[in-house]
């Protein structure tokens, strides 16, 4: 269960969701495998790892460290 959030918080917790599945479908991975990955990014547990608990300082670290994981890998931007 999640925690009430304000506008504000619902919005970003919405885009982190949106994030995660955007990495899911760039990466070609099962849901499952996102949240190991998030859980390992983040330091966090099976239990922590769900957005509707997520500050809305967690939510931007979701933001950024999926699109930082959906973009091409580091050793394709330097042959661009």
């Amino acid at each position: 269960m999640g925690v009430l959030a304000n506008g504000d918080l619902r919005h970003k917790r919405i885009l982190a969701h949106q994030a995660l599945r955007q990495l899911q479908q760039s990466r070609n991975m099962e849901k499952w495998e996102v949240y190991i990955w998030l859980q390992a990014k983040l330091g966090l547990n099976e239990h922590q790892a769900h957005i509707g608990q997520f500050s809305d300082w967690m939510c931007d670290e979701v933001i950024r460290l999926c699109k930082q994981a959906s973009g091409p890998p580091a050793d394709m931007k330097a042959a661009a």
